[in-house]
């Protein structure tokens, strides 16, 4: 049975940093830091040899890199321990959502909403499945994802199937924008430390809802090639019952996190790591058969998290050797003279943002993972060294964020795509999405622009 399944040590390894990250927060022992880096190094040593190649190369150059800046600047301790410490916020966030994908995926109501997404007719399956991806997952991550993939996994039509993966990354992604449980709010806001999640998520909603929008139009206008009907296309109808009990869920959440970081004054990937699994297993033990036993329920479900813990090597590897990396360049440039450098060469702010939307696109498409462009501008071109102001910096990277990782062959989102539509990643990455990405960085660029005039 699944509950007598092994666990794997690296399984482990990942929860004691995880409990260890919370408690050092909670009580700040200034030795657990250090144990804490010491169980990261650990895990992404142990899973090395599972990461794919792509990605081993990648964090091993930026490692490399990292620490050729630590003999340069003679900071050994600085660059190793606090570059992995930095990490362990990331990976604390992915420890919370971690709990929230099984029960997700088992929850009736949610099965139910998902039915009434992938049921629209032609006209307005873009707008529902973007809306869709976009508001399930702004709270349950790649798990809200998840459950909207159905209409993809049965399409024959090469055509229609391109449209309606990128309707749901579309919309999936733009939730970078705003959302408190994305992880590229979480990495600008540890970058960019003066500001809240407050400050930018108003506009950052406005920028997701532009994005949307546009996107829609241009699939109308350029992309409508294809009629075919959907797969068991019957018009669902959604029962009030479940439509409350999705709002719940929703709701309850982000409220639930929101004052726990008010409480204890902490930040959002501790307090969804404080309630997740409490949360999780009361949602889980409510949607099971009432026959089974709760110690069973519970036992099951907390078997399965830790035994999914392995699986995020990848981001390990790839969040501790971004952040040594740029822990490890802003201990040897100078930043107040490539600030300057720069503002002589690009003079004008506006120029400067469209040049960080540029970046963004430009990395991601090669293969760099957002996080490595985050860490490493902020900590060479800081905003007050490019006379720009925190937020709209922010803005621009959360806007850029979500529109980037489409384009990527190696991101998250689009191998999982990759997996679902049995499409190579650079497919999807260069071929289906820069159409709408460009569409997506234009619109990103104009508002940012905009909201910087406004605000000057």
């Amino acid at each position: 049975m699944e509950k007598y399944q092994k666990v794997a040590f690296t399984a482990w390894v990942y929860l004691a940093l995880c409990l260890i990250t919370l408690l050092d927060t909670l009580v700040q022992i200034s030795f657990l830091l250090e144990i804490s880096a010491a169980l990261i190094f650990l895990f992404v040593l142990l899973e090395f040899r599972s990461v794919p190649r792509p990605q081993q190369i990648a964090g091993g150059l930026l490692i490399t890199l990292s620490l050729i800046c630590a003999a340069i600047s003679q900071e050994w301790l600085t660059v190793i321990i606090d570059g992995i410490g930095r990490s362990r916020i990331f990976l604390l966030l992915f420890f919370a959502i971690s709990w929230l994908q099984f029960p997700a995926k088992d929850s009736p109501a949610l099965g139910e909403v998902r039915k009434k997404i992938v049921s629209q007719p032609p006209g307005q399956r873009f707008l529902y499945l973007a809306f869709g991806a976009h508001i399930l997952g702004s709270v349950l991550n790649i798990a809200g994802l998840s459950l909207l993939t159905s209409i993809i996994e049965k399409q024959e039509n090469i055509q229609l199937k391109r449209r309606l993966s990128v309707a749901l990354m579309h919309g999936f992604t733009s939730a970078s924008c705003w959302s408190p449980f994305y992880i590229g709010m979480i990495v600008v806001l540890v970058a960019l430390p003066g500001l809240t999640w407050g400050d930018v998520a108003p506009a950052g909603a406005l920028i997701a809802l532009c994005i949307i929008i546009s996107g829609w139009c241009f699939d109308r206008v350029a992309l409508r090639g294809s009629q075919a009907r959907p797969v068991d296309f019957v018009h669902h109808q959604i029962l009030p019952r479940d439509a409350a009990s999705t709002i719940f869920i929703l709701f309850s959440l982000v409220g639930l996190a929101m004052v726990v970081v008010e409480i204890i004054d902490t930040n959002i990937p501790v307090a969804l790591a404080l309630i997740s699994p409490s949360y999780a297993l009361i949602w889980y033990g409510s949607i099971r058969e009432q026959n089974e036993k709760r110690r069973d329920l519970y036992s099951q479900l907390i078997g399965r998290v830790i035994r999914s813990l392995p699986g995020f090597r990848n981001e390990s590897l790839l969040f501790v050797a971004a952040n040594m990396f740029g822990v490890g360049i802003a201990a040897v440039l100078p930043s107040e003279d490539l600030g300057t450098a720069l503002n002589n060469f690009v003079p004008s702010g506006d120029l400067k943002l469209l040049l960080l939307i540029s970046i963004f696109l430009v990395c991601s498409a090669v293969g760099l993972h957002p996080v490595i462009v985050v860490i490493s501008i902020a900590a060479i071109f800081p905003p007050a060294a490019l006379g720009l102001s925190d937020w709209i910096v922010a803005l621009t990277f959360l806007g850029s964020w979500g529109i980037s990782t489409m384009v990527s062959p190696f991101s998250g989102t689009t191998l999982y795509m990759s997996r679902v539509t049995g499409v190579p990643g650079h497919v999807i990455g260069w071929s289906w999405t820069p159409p709408m990405v460009m569409m997506g960085a234009a619109v990103v660029g104009a508002l940012v622009i905009l909201l910087r005039h406004l605000a000057l």
